[in-house]
């Protein structure tokens, strides 16, 4: 290689790390959606959280982190400002735990406990299956099937035929929800003076992971189901809806919501982890799914007519887990880091939109790191590349072949020519019958169409020829093989900068 084509080679491949690594910070600082902010975090250490609790107090939340071993409490102002009040050693994983800034309830070897600040432990009951709490009522279920509420110093027991699957507790209504051991049959009762069925209704669905309850008027309720349902062995995430009311013995028919982007109205898939509030007469739904073939993004929107037109809360490329709505213009979610988990928060407030537009010394090392990591990539685009190459090759060495034999004038100029086309259309072939697209042109951050990978792979093939032509090369026979191998292997060097760090 003489200098002159090195020199060039060089300030190309400088170029493209510089062009994608600009177009890496502006991804790092680019909003998810135009009214909500980047991910701030809470001041809270990260860990392998399972899930977390928040309690809405007049001024302030109070968050309960939880893993497989320990419940912390923290204490946060309105801002998300947090410090850690305590922590409690837990030795259930499939139970509930509740937990205050003063008072905590647990499971611990099927006895129900009361924990408080003052390290006063008391035992509620025995043989507790699980338990809900409220501010003001406590409900525990037992293997006898026994079913307690606790409100105001009074105390109601019921017997309940089927096994208790879940609890919902309202101002005015408590209500039971039970399985049928041998099936998928839910039953749902109120409780007054005694169970009162509701309805009953049979899952088709091959796995119910939480039922969920809205009380859209004084006596109008909506079911929410989040449901697996295998269909010709493809899996898929849904959520189902049924309104009720309060009389006895209803039949009610569950229908799919439909859960859409706001902007373009992609459907929404792998809906998981819905959470719900109400506030100012509008039911919020914020959720994790998958979009544009990036999965574990966080959404919310409104509720209405059965369809959620969802707004995007995070960036791609990143695990999100178990949002929480703490209210119109925060929503709380775990962000996956490694192993850990870490609490983190997206806000509409005007002022923290702007605070997270600005780049920081932070975002240029992030932006950096993100290059590098992704970058690994691209050596998965290098091996598949192989299938294209050798045939190019292939393709090439039979057309010089037959054009010496016919003793055309311009063999090696032609040949150079038939190869660089059959690298660019085997590149499209392979990339288009073996990958998804989709995911690519999602990823990438200067494209947006299907046509656009195919011009980007047109850029790349020209940018492998332009050097050897600057540098006066002609495709005679003792410079052919030359310009082809170099045309090749920079043809790949492009597109290991420009697609391999988006190819998964």
């Amino acid at each position: 290689m003489n200098k002159k084509l090195f020199a060039m080679t060089s300030i190309i491949l400088l170029a493209l790390i510089a062009t994608v690594y600009w177009f890496t910070l502006k991804e790092e600082t680019k909003l998810p959606s135009d009214n909500w902010s980047r991910t701030f975090s809470v001041d809270i250490p990260a860990s392998n959280y399972s899930n977390f609790q928040v309690l809405d107090k007049e001024n302030s939340y109070i968050l309960a982190l939880r893993n497989f071993k320990q419940q912390t409490i923290v204490s946060c102002d309105l801002d998300l400002s947090c410090k850690e009040a305590r922590s409690l050693a837990l030795t259930s994983t499939s139970t509930n735990a509740w937990s205050d800034e003063t008072d905590s309830y647990y499971i611990k070897n099927y006895s129900l406990l009361h924990f408080n600040t003052k390290n006063d432990i008391q035992e509620i009951a025995q043989n507790v299956e699980d338990f809900v709490k409220s501010d003001d009522t406590l409900v525990y279920w037992t293997k006898d099937r026994q079913l307690t509420v606790l409100k105001d110093g009074q105390e109601q027991a019921y017997g309940m035929d089927e096994p208790i699957y879940d609890v919902k507790i309202f101002d005015n209504n408590i209500f039971a929800i039970t399985k049928d051991t041998q099936g998928d049959r839910f039953s749902v009762y109120t409780l007054t003076n005694e169970p009162n069925q509701l309805f009953k209704f049979t899952s088709t669905a091959s796995l119910v992971s939480s039922l969920n309850i809205i009380e859209q008027s004084k006596e109008e309720y909506l079911l929410l189901m989040d449901a697996t349902i295998v269909s010709g062995g493809a899996k898929s995430k849904v959520i189902q809806q049924a309104s009720f009311n309060l009389s006895p013995n209803q039949t009610i028919q569950l229908t799919k919501l439909k859960f859409e982007h706001e902007e373009d109205g992609r459907t929404l898939d792998d809906i998981t982890q819905p959470t719900v509030l109400q506030q100012d007469g509008q039911t919020l739904i914020a959720f994790t799914a998958t979009y544009a073939g990036n999965k574990n993004q966080v959404f919310m929107g409104p509720l209405t007519n059965g369809t959620i037109q969802a707004t995007l809360l995070s960036k791609s490329g990143i695990r999100y887990e178990r949002p929480v709505i703490l209210d119109k213009q925060t929503v709380a979610f775990l962000e996956m880091n490694g192993s850990q988990r870490e609490l983190v928060y997206t806000s509409s407030d005007p002022i923290q939109i702007e605070e997270s537009k600005q780049i920081s010394k932070e975002d240029y090392k992030q932006a950096a790191y993100t290059q590098f990591s992704k970058s690994f990539n691209g050596l998965m685009l290098v091996l598949f590349a192989f299938a294209w190459i050798i045939l190019a090759f292939g393709i090439s060495y039979l057309s010089t072949v037959i054009l010496n034999r016919f003793k055309y004038e311009k063999t090696y100029l032609l040949g150079f020519v038939i190869h660089v086309i059959s690298l660019l259309a085997l590149q499209i072939f392979f990339l288009y019958r073996f990958t998804k697209v989709e995911t690519i042109i999602a990823n990438v951050p200067f494209i947006t169409e299907s046509w656009h990978f195919v011009g980007l792979l047109v850029v790349g093939a020209v940018i492998s020829v332009v050097p050897l032509f600057l540098a006066r090369y002609n495709p005679e026979e003792e410079d052919y093989t030359y310009m082809i191998l170099y045309a090749t292997f920079m043809n790949l060097a492009v597109l290991f900068f420009l697609v391999g760090p988006y190819i998964f």
